[in-house]
Formats: C-alpha cells, structure tokens, sequence
C-alpha cells in the first residue's frame, strides 16, 4: 500500500526488518487504521496549515540611537515561503512588558522587510523582546510566536552604572530571593550611603517596595516577596537614587526569576514506565534564573536501597536507565551544587504497557517496543506505528506484536531533517506511547562565501561571491539576507545566536524555553547530537494531539488569514439595535481622495475591498438609511490586537549590561565624539540621565485643572510626524503605562490604558470620554496635541476624577466634540514603509572627512541567487579595525534553509 505526500519522496509504507527479537507483519484487511490515521493529519494540515515566522537581524544587540534592521521569512509545510499570509506583526515590548513599538508589514512571497529606530528621546537602556507573527498564528498562540530577547545599552555617559545579582537562602520550606542592586559612577566608584527607594512590580501591579541606603561596596540588598513567588516571573524593579539634594536618577532591573526553586522533572521514554521493562527516564534541571542546572543523585526503591545513580550531562539535562518492579516505588535523591538535596518520586510504574524507544542513528533509526509479557500472551496483536514531521506522514506500519521486544529500522533519508514524531497506536488507533527525535541530515542548503582576499583596508570596497547549491551540489535559486558587522565592537556568542536553522527546525515547534538552541547546530559533532536527542527527551513537541485529530472534530480557526489587500466590514444598525437591511454606507478619506460606497444586506452587513492601506492612513465610515436618514448607527468589525503575554526567555535576560556591551558602548561615545566635532551630533540624549528637582510652570489645563507639578508626568511631542496616531505616541512617551486591548459590549476591541494593573480613565479638554470614543480618540493625529498629564499617584486627582487617568489637552480647545453613531472614524492597521540601509561610497571623488565607526558595516536585506546559484555583496569597509562577520541566511524555492558565516580582517 502507498499513500501520496504532498513532498516528493512517497510515504514509506510497509519497510521493516525482520528484528531477532521480534516479528513485523502487515495487514490490508477492512478499512485500514494507517488511512484512518493519514487522512486525519492531512485534514488537520489541510485546515489547520502551520505557518512559522523567523527574523534575521543585523545584528544581537543595540545602542540607544541605533536601528534594528530585520527581514521576516514566513515559512509553511516544509520550510516553503508561505502564500497564506499577507501580513506579519513585529513588535517590539519592554522588559516591563509595554509595547514599545508596533509595525504592520506586507509579505509578498513569504518575505517582509522592515526596521525599529530606537530614538534617543524615548528608548531606556534594558532588555527588550522583538515578537513577530501573523493573525493565522494566533491559532496556535503566542507560544509558537518569534520572541526573541536582546540588549539595548545607552552610549551617553551616565551618572550611575548599574547592575542586578540574586541571592538565594532557605527559611522553613520557603526560598527567600534578596535581589543585590549595584550603583557605581561612571568611573567604577561605588556609590556609598545613597539613599535609593525602589519598588517590584509586574504588569503594574505593586509586589513589593521600600527604600534602603547602599553600603561601601554601592550595594542595596532587597528582600522579594516570597509568599507568591509566581509573580516574581517576569517582573522588574524600579529603583530611584539620590545623588544629592537636587540630582536623582532612575534605574530599572529585570527580575531574573523562571521559578522560586530549582526544578527537576522525569521524563520517561515514550510517556510512561511499565514493570519489568527496561526503560531509559530522561530528567532536566532548571535553576531560578531559567538556566540548566548541574545535579547528581541516585535512585532508591522504598526500602531506600540503591537501585542506580544519576549525573547531569549538558544544561541541566541527563538520563539513566531504569527497570522497575511490581509493588515497588522508587524516589530520585538530588544533589544539587551547593550541597544541599532533596527527595522527588518518581512517575508510577504500570503493570501492563508498552515502551517505545527511538535510536537515532545517522544512517538508521531504529524504533523498539518492548511489552509487558501480560500484552501478547494471547497471541500477537497488531499495532500501528507513524512518524510525522511538518504535518506529513514519512513513514508508517502495521505492526503485529507477538513478543517482549519488536524492532523498525527507518532509513535516516527518508525523514526530512527537523523533528519527527514517532506515535504507536492501538488496535482501535489510540495514542499509546509517543517520542520525539530530531532527524539532523545533510539536505539542507550550501552556501559559500568568498572574496578576493582575506585582509582589507579601511574604506576598501569588497565584494563576497555567494554560491548557493543543495545537497547534492546543483545550483539553486533563493532568496537570502545579508549583515556585516566589526566583531571586534560587537562581539557575538554563536552558542547563544538564533538562527534560521534553529529556530525554523527546533525552537518553533517546541513548547518553552531552549537554552542556547544554536550549540545543537553551529558545530555539529556526535557530542550535539546525543544532547540534542536528550533536549527531544526531556521537551514534548506539542503542535497538536492525536486523539484531537482522531475525534473528526471540525477544526474552526478563531483568526482568519489576512491578505496583502485589506478589508473594511462591518454592520450598519438601526438605533433601537437592529440591523438596517439596504442601508448605504460610504467610505472615504478626503485628503487621499478617496471615495467609495455601497449598500447593506439582509443581515445589515457591509464590504470595502480592495484596499492597500499604509500606517497614518484615517478611514470615515459614513452610514444613512435607504431614504438618507441619519438615525442609524455604523459597527465597525475589529480584530482583537495581540495581548502582551509575558516573555518565556528568561534565561536570555542581560543583567549587567554596561559590562557586556563596554566595547560597543565605548566603539559609540567615539562615533559621537567625531560627529560632535564636525558639529553633526544629532542625538537628543546628550544630557546625563539625572532627574533635576526644578518644577517648571505648567499653564493650567483646559477644563480639568492639574495643580502645578502634581501629575506624574506631562508629555509633549517634539516630533509628531514620527509617531502618526495618538496612541503611537503615548507607548513611545509615557512611562509606567501599558495599553492593552479590551472587548467593550458596544464597540468591540479598543485599546485601554493600564497603570499598576488598573485601568485608566482618559479625559480630553476636561470631559471624560466614554468606551465607545476610546478608539477614535487614540487614533487621533498627535500633531493635534499639546500635551498630556499622567495621574497616577495624586489621590486628590485621582478621587476627583473617579480613578488614575490621562489628561489630553489639545491645541484646539473650547468645543466639545458630540458623539455621531452614523459617522465613524477609524485608523486600520496600516503597512508601514520599510527604509533602505544607507551604504557609503568611499572613492577618490567623494572623501568624507568624519570617521566612519559604525556597528553594522553592511545590511541587504534581499540577495536573490541566479539559476548558477550565484550572487554578490559589494560595500565598502568602514574606519573600524577589526574581524569582520558576515552572515547570509535564507530559503530557496523548495524549502531548502541556507546560513554561512564568513570572516575577514580590516587593518
């Protein structure tokens, strides 16, 4: 029997070898249960399409003032560019968990380019995350979105140099964390006797606060709340020091914290233990900081007899081999690195059951299951084995069980490299034991890079030869990115790197976090290997469950596929709250010249398509009866925007960043010394980041009176153009404010703002606006602004105004705008427009006299290989010294991924 694939191999069906220890048989008689099986993961893949995005960025960590060049590959099936989206979300959110920033770009041909601008005037020093997805994703949630964490340092001297450690001691069965906050000046010398207040917070929400005075070594000792140690994820601290009487400075710290104690979990192989089968049990530790962990230990039965003994062999991961006994129990004695231990019983054995192995071997796979003697006394029984990769069968067989060990042996090529999942299934095609491998063979792209030399000059044009070929060695056509930077300035971990390989083959399609996911792939050698069988042993796949797929359930997607082109909807109602059938509704944006119209149908509904709208671009909706009457009330459909879940990379959190990017942070106060000297230093941030303690006179607002210096903070917008709605600017602008979106009964999703995880009121010219004008008031243009007042604190504010609030004043002020339930504006989510990368020219016409010192030497976002597979980088060096990195990365037509590291000397 062979099934067809929508690869170009056929599903191997029906390969086995005889085992010495087993019997394969097969069988075709009645509906067969590998159909049964095949046809509901293709109705899965066919309706529930797994769609995956990977950023490639210029480089892995930032300046205040830099810019964040990316390219998006939006990836289905196997690795190919995908069709079904037309559009990818990138965000970019603070380690408090606020939206920094937000873009909308357009895919064509599974590909977006784009970049964030960290202004000098609103970016922090910190660790901020960059998350990207398209709304199809959003079926599958936030979990299997890109996130990526990387460090923003700030170049401009500050006043304080800060940094954060974690101390951790026993108290009861409670862990006390003390959080040890640093405080030097920008020579190194410790801060001593400072008074510093300081305060814990998630989402907002206060856990704990307090102030201190730092000690001879700078040094502030903070005890964390410990009673819901949950909370600590993903928290931050916020500290305010006080240099004198009138200088105070602010400085946040990530809490570093996955969990309150050190985790050790026990992984049987195939989900469970049977007695009187061997079975091997892979276990993982993770620390508080989200790291692995080094333990030892030993196994005990219940009589504390010593039955084995265990040793952790990479990030907290390790196995050992375990055969368990009817009526006995068995407990794991750990021993962690500072001595201490602790006793963890182990999964209960069965008494009947099946064990599933997988020996991932480079030519061969071999599968084995072994039974429980109870599972085949009355004869063999007939089994089926399937293995997956990508929503694809590669391999499938009815097995017929009739002894303690059966065995499969898999040719290696014909599962595609990435991870495959290996499922036995019963008589009547239930789940029963299931196991992941990751398949790594050589079927992947070949890149090579070369150029004329391997030492340059400064300014000196270079040109790289790209060569792009399969496995095979035949050229092929692919679409790649490229980036140059001096690592000698910005040094690089390729341990610690994500890359397209890791990210697209591993990390995407497992649940959680993967410490260092490019060791498995920089350096492959049978050592990564064997890890990385440990990592599939100890880390489920999760992109679905058989026994979902084997119900026949409908599979009915929240979040529909969005196009390149967009889509105006909505409904058009009388306003006793009935839909207006025939009604008409116009659409238009007079400044664009924009007119449509047309008219409802029976259920009130109405279209605009045909649209392609860009960031800034306001929409009005205008709707009126058959007869042109305006009693009537215009439903615009929104889609809910994307909740700001908390980040899972704990372990990639930076907690002294001033250390880890001194040569970068150095490599930028010479750039802007050069730029200051030929007077073209243009950054907003030349002042140290002190708090002066001056008031300044603000003229009282229109309506609502804020008392001279009694709101937390008064915003004005030097440069509205680069922020084109309202509520761009207030997440660029506003600290300690988060806007989330929320469902309103009347108005669908509205983006709401939260401070300290309440909700916030918005009062415009001194009227307090409602739910329904939420939206429009925040898509406003910011041009039309002329400030805002934050109260967040002033109880006398707060108690007059029913609650924390943002105060809007306007330029235009006096009337009152009357809310019209026939006439809606509204901004969709617009694509923005993406830069090019400026590169230089240094030739003997043009000699630019300012030193060129710049991080990230070369950016091309869209290198396009001939049917030779060939393609070529030409720049020019710039006046830093150094080794040189280029990276190009990519995908060809067929889903080949591609990525080569290439180095050259500047002198």
């Amino acid at each position: 029997m062979k099934l067809k694939r929508t690869l170009s191999r056929n599903l191997l069906i029906a390969f086995a070898l005889i085992s010495a220890m087993g019997i394969l048989a097969f069988t075709s008689k009645g509906e067969d249960p590998i159909e049964k099986i095949v046809a509901a993961l293709q109705r899965w893949t066919d309706n529930s399409p797994v769609e995956k995005v990977y950023l490639h960025t210029d480089k892995p960590n930032y300046v205040v003032g830099d810019t964040i060049w990316f390219k998006a590959y939006v990836t289905t099936g196997a690795h190919q560019l995908s069709a079904l989206s037309g559009a990818v979300y990138v965000d970019l959110i603070t380690e408090s968990d606020s939206l920094a920033q937000s873009i909308k770009l357009p895919v064509t041909a599974g590909m977006a380019m784009g970049e964030f601008v960290l202004p000098d005037s609103s970016m922090r020093e910190g660790n901020y995350r960059i998350r990207a997805y398209t709304q199809w994703m959003r079926n599958a949630g936030p979990e299997y979105f890109y996130d990526k964490i990387f460090t923003v340092g700030n170049s401009v001297v500050t006043a304080v140099n800060s940094r954060i450690d974690f101390e951790y001691s026993g108290k009861g069965k409670e862990t006390v964390v003390t959080a040890v906050l640093g405080y030097d000046d920008e020579n190194g010398k410790p801060y001593v006797g400072k008074s510093v207040k300081y305060s814990v917070l998630n989402k907002g929400k206060v856990l704990n606060e307090g102030k201190g005075t730092t000690d001879a070594k700078g040094e502030l000792r903070v005890i964390m709340r410990n009673d819901k140690n949950e909370e600590l994820r993903n928290a931050h601290v916020n500290t305010t020091i006080e240099l004198d009487k009138k200088e105070t400075v602010v400085k946040t710290f990530p809490v570093k914290i996955a969990s309150i104690n050190t985790d050790v979990q026990f992984f049987p192989e195939g989900g469970e233990l049977v007695n009187g089968v061997r079975s091997k049990v892979g276990f993982k530790a993770t620390g508080t900081n989200g790291l692995g962990v080094p333990v030892k230990g030993i196994i005990l039965d219940e009589k504390n007899a010593q039955i084995s003994e265990f040793e952790t062999e990479h990030a907290g991961m390790g196995f050992f081999l375990l055969a368990p006994e009817t009526g006995k129990s068995y407990k794991a004695k750990v021993t962690y690195p500072d001595g201490t231990e602790n006793l963890i019983t182990l999964p209960v054995a069965k008494d009947a059951g099946y064990v599933l192995s997988v020996y991932n071997n480079p030519d061969t796979i071999l599968v084995r299951i072994s039974a429980h003697p109870s599972m085949y006394k009355n004869g063999e029984q007939h089994f089926s084995l399937v293995v997956q990769s990508g929503g694809v069968v590669m391999f499938a067989s009815d097995l017929a069980i009739s002894r303690a060990t059966t065995s499969v042996r898999i040719p290696a090529k014909e599962i595609i490299t990435g991870i495959a999942q290996f499922t036995l299934f019963s008589p009547a095609n239930m789940p029963l034991n299931e196991r992941i491998a990751f398949i790594q063979n050589d079927d992947q792209a070949k890149l090579k890079l070369n150029s004329a030399k391997k030492v340059y000059a400064k300014r000196e044009k270079i040109e790289i030869d790209v060569d792009a070929a399969d496995s095979e060695g035949k050229p092929i056509v692919g679409n790649y990115s490229a980036a140059v930077i001096n690592e000698d300035v910005v040094p690089v971990d390729e341990v610690k790197e994500q890359t397209i390989m890791s990210h697209l083959l591993l990390s995407s399609d497992i649940n959680g976090y993967i410490e260092n996911p490019n060791y498995y792939f920089f350096n492959p050698s049978e050592e990564t290997k064997a890890r990385l069988d440990l990592l599939m042993l100890t880390q489920g796949y999760r992109r679905f469950l058989w026994k979902d797929l084997l119900t026949n359930k409908p599979i009915t997607p929240e979040f529909k596929k969005e196009g390149l082109i967009t889509e105006v909807t909505g409904r058009l109602m009388t306003l006793a709250n009935k839909p207006l059938a025939g009604g008409k509704v116009k659409l238009f944006n007079v400044k664009l010249g924009l007119m449509m119209d047309t008219v409802t149908d029976a259920n009130g509904r109405f279209k605009f398509s045909n649209l392609l709208v860009t960031t800034g671009v306001a929409l009005t909706l205008q709707g009126r009866t058959a007869t042109d009457g305006k009693k009537v009330e215009v439903l615009v459909d929104r889609v809910a925007g994307q909740s700001l879940t908390p980040g899972f990379n704990i372990g990639d959190l930076n907690v002294n960043i001033s250390k880890s990017l001194a040569s970068v942070l150095e490599n930028n106060r010479k750039q802007d010394k050069e730029l200051e000297r030929f007077g073209r230093l243009s950054r907003v941030q030349e002042l140290r980041e002190v708090v002066i303690r001056s008031k300044k006179k603000v003229a009282p607002s229109y309506g609502l009176d804020v008392p001279e210096g009694h709101s937390d903070q008064t915003v004005k917008f030097d440069k509205p153009e680069n922020c084109p709605t309202l509520l761009d600017c207030m997440r660029n602008n506003i600290a300690n404010v988060s806007f989330r979106m929320d469902n309103s009964n009347d108005c669908g999703p509205v983006n709401v703002p939260y401070s300290r995880g309440e909700r916030m009121r918005i009062v415009v010219n001194g009227r307090l606006i409602s739910d329904c004008e939420f939206q429009d008031v925040l898509e406003m243009n910011s041009d039309l602004v002329e400030r805002i007042e934050v109260v967040r604190t002033n109880q006398a504010l707060i108690s007059r105004i029913g609650g924390t609030a943002i105060i809007i004043i306007t330029k235009t002020r006096g009337t009152r705008s009357v809310y019209n339930p026939s006439v809606v504006s509204f901004q969709p989510s617009g694509f923005s427009n993406a830069k090019q990368f400026y590169v230089p020219k240094y030739d003997a016409a043009d000699v630019n006299p300012v030193t060129d010192l710049r991080t990230t030497v070369y950016w091309n976002p869209s290198i396009i290989t001939d049917a030779n597979g060939k393609a070529k980088l030409s720049f020019y060096n710039s006046d830093g010294a150094g080794h040189y990195r280029v990276v190009v990365e990519g995908i060809d037509a067929s889903g080949l991924l591609g990525r080569q590291v290439y180095q050259y000397q500047v002198k």
